[in-house]
């Protein structure tokens, strides 16, 4: 699902957190370069201007593909160091000794900002470290060249240095603990699912209880007369009841992949889903791959409970061409595939599954249409 669903993973909403951290970062820091718009401290105003102006259209830019993906690319936060380093050249030049005012000195506010992105999204500490050190190279040349006290350069470049410290930490901390959070709901997910499953057992064996085994007992008690049409009507329909449980039994006797099936699909009845189950006759697997088909069909029920806005979905496996194939499919609110990112999500979550058994997998979807999950594995 997108990452505006309110369910998302405890790692997205990490993410968007850390994304609203560094947004309103951002923020308080560009209002003030409004400010400096005019100052007669700058040798060319117009210049400063262009400066002030670029640097709001790069963040309004860069945060509206963020907003929109998800999170932020590694080569927005080398751009945005590049640019900030840039700011810090010009800004020295173009303020002289007014450079170490902070109501004209703009550009190391947004040098603390480009650190905070450097430590959030570059993934390596090392390559992270760099780039705040590009940073701190400049500044100081900047204070060295205007002469300013090292006292003042010194809290300056501790500012920009701890900005990234603490925003790093901050983000894998919170990813940490959101994919531990993420870990519990699916074990609590998949507990409640193994006692639904059993708990629906239970009710089928009431139904036999109350039907067939009812009606045995009558018949053999002479509570019922044999000949008559609804005696007759009625033994028709139950001996369909125990026809269906039978073919479900076959199947959960000769292979591993039937008895999962039926266990996700009970399962998802269980929760409230409506599963319109159909199986052809379907192959004798490995338990490993039977447990990998099994629970990329159990995703993908999950994300119909959890995202499609429907109680219904349909699953079927068939056989074609010497090829297994497990099909789920809902008609509830869909997604845009693009809105899954790298590692998370729907697409993520059953690709891995299959692959690893050497089976492949389609996610088809579009917003309004519903969802389709196919799952093929070759014999």
């Amino acid at each position: 699902m997108s990452a505006q669903t309110a369910a998302a993973p405890g790692v997205e909403r990490a993410n968007r957190f850390i994304v609203i951290l560094l947004g309103l970062q951002r923020l308080s820091y560009l209002l003030p370069a409004l400010l400096t718009l005019g100052n007669p401290a700058f040798r060319f105003g117009a210049l400063n201007v262009a400066m002030v102006a670029i640097t709001i259209a790069g963040n309004v830019a860069m945060f509206a593909v963020v907003v929109r993906r998800g999170w932020f690319q590694e080569w927005m936060a080398w751009s945005d160091v590049g640019w900030a380093t840039l700011l810090i050249i010009v800004v020295s030049l173009n303020s002289g000794a007014a450079f170490e005012d902070s109501s004209v000195n703009w550009s190391s506010r947004m040098a603390q900002a480009a650190a905070a992105l450097a430590g959030a999204a570059i993934p390596r500490i090392a390559m992270a470290a760099l780039a705040v050190g590009v940073l701190l190279a400049a500044h100081t040349l900047a204070e060295v060249l205007h002469g300013d006290s090292w006292l003042a350069c010194l809290s300056c470049l501790n500012g920009i240095a701890w900005f990234a410290v603490i925003i790093g930490f901050a983000v894998r901390y919170l990813r940490r603990q959101g994919a531990i959070l993420d870990q519990l709901a699916a074990e609590r997910l998949a507990a409640q699912t193994k006692q639904a499953a059993a708990q629906a057992r239970l009710e089928h064996f009431g139904v036999l209880h109350d039907t067939v085994l009812a009606t045995l007992t009558l018949i053999g008690r002479g509570g019922l007369e044999q000949s008559s049409e609804q005696m007759r009507e009625r033994c028709a329909r139950e001996a369909d009841l125990v026809r269906r449980l039978m073919t479900i039994d076959a199947h959960v006797q000769t292979t591993t992949l039937a008895e999962r099936l039926t266990e996700v699909v009970d399962g998802a009845q269980a929760l409230g889903l409506r599963v319109h189950f159909s199986a052809d006759t379907t192959p004798e697997v490995s338990d490993e791959v039977a447990t990998a088909v099994a629970g990329a069909a159990q995703e993908a029920l999950n994300n119909v409970l959890l995202h499609a806005g429907t109680r219904t979905a349909w699953v079927t496996a068939t056989t074609a061409e010497g090829a297994l194939m497990v099909r789920v499919v809902d008609r509830g609110a869909g997604f845009h595939p693009s809105d899954s990112h790298s590692g998370f999500g729907l697409p993520w979550s059953v690709t891995e599954r299959m692959n690893a058994v050497g089976g492949t997998s389609r996610v088809s979807s579009a917003p309004g249409d519903g969802t389709c999950v196919e799952l093929v594995w070759p014999r």
